[in-house]
């Protein structure tokens, strides 16, 4: 089992659209999952732009380690409702990024102390992973 700290991804509660959150682990085993998911890893499909894909995947493999039943095509149904009732696939990555990232699956891990200075000044979320998402060039897409 993961030593890894789980982080609570709430966006689909706070549209409705579920009714408890779910919890984000990027370890070994999810990023193991994303490139035999993907066919490639994850700093390769970043470079490459893939959006969809990649957001649904990141999610799925985030989030199955608390439901093995969980699986890719009703992850995509899930982040699908999210975009109809108005919120975007930048969101969705953003928290996936943050977690990845604020667990080490993206690089260093972020400190309690650069967690604190973010809060302290008002910034959502980790910059490096605001930073790598921003990088990847995006798609504020709605319905």
């Amino acid at each position: 089992m993961s030593n890894l700290k789980s982080i609570p991804f709430t966006l689909f509660v706070d549209e409705g659209i579920e009714k408890e959150p779910r919890h984000l682990r990027f370890d070994f085993n999810a990023l193991a999952d994303f490139e035999q998911t993907n066919g490639m890893g994850l700093g390769q499909l970043l470079s490459m732009k893939a959006v969809f894909g990649t957001a649904r995947a990141m999610l799925w493999v985030g989030c199955k380690w608390e439901d093995p039943k969980l699986s890719l095509q009703k992850t995509g149904d899930l982040v699908g409702e999210f975009i109809g009732k108005g919120g975007s696939v930048d969101q969705i990555l953003s928290a996936c990024f943050e977690a990845a990232t604020d667990q080490g699956a993206l690089g260093t891990p972020v400190t309690e102390e650069e967690d604190e200075e973010d809060s302290d000044s008002g910034n959502g979320g980790s910059p490096k992973a605001l930073g790598i998402a921003s990088k990847r060039g995006g798609s504020s897409l709605k319905k």
